[in-house]
């Protein structure tokens, strides 16, 4: 933690350096128009991603088949990408690039199995559905609920 006292000194440094550079190389007007536009795409990002990236979080633990950290930390990422393309400067614009690549990780198998609900069904569940009986001289279609505690 005190090494964010620093870091970010050193960021608003190199940005204002990244501004500096790339507004010798392609102009200022050309800059301006640069930083407008990762601002505007900053923008859009936040408000498209919203409530409905924690949303996204959650159903992705509810799922549990082999979720990655990655994978699971892709609203945060979004976010956090977004809100660095609204800061002024080239610098935070390449960190929120990176943020925003499609990265996968291994699958967390040993964790998931605490976050997902268990598939197999509970005692007195009721599974309801079609099913045919195929004897030696014909076939018979039923539909309807069965049961799946056991018979005697």
């Amino acid at each position: 933690m005190r090494y964010i006292g620093w870091a970010l000194p050193i960021l608003a440094v190199l940005e204002v350096l990244s501004i500096i550079l790339v507004s010798n190389l392609i102009g200022g007007g050309w800059t301006l128009l640069i930083i407008l536009l990762s601002i505007i795409c900053g923008i859009f990002m936040l408000r498209n991603i919203g409530v409905s990236g924690l949303f996204l979080a959650m159903a992705t633990i509810r799922t549990g088949n082999n979720v990655s950290l990655y994978q699971l930390l892709w609203p945060v990422r979004y976010i956090f990408a977004s809100i660095m393309l609204i800061s002024p400067g080239f610098v935070s614009d390449i960190f929120a690039a990176l943020l925003l690549l499609p990265i996968s990780g291994k699958p967390l198998t040993g964790t998931t199995q605490s976050f997902s609900r268990s598939t197999q069904p509970e005692q007195g569940d009721i599974i309801e559905g079609e099913y045919t009986v195929e004897t030696d001289n014909e076939q018979t279609a039923h539909s309807g609920t069965q049961s799946n505690l056991p018979h005697k």
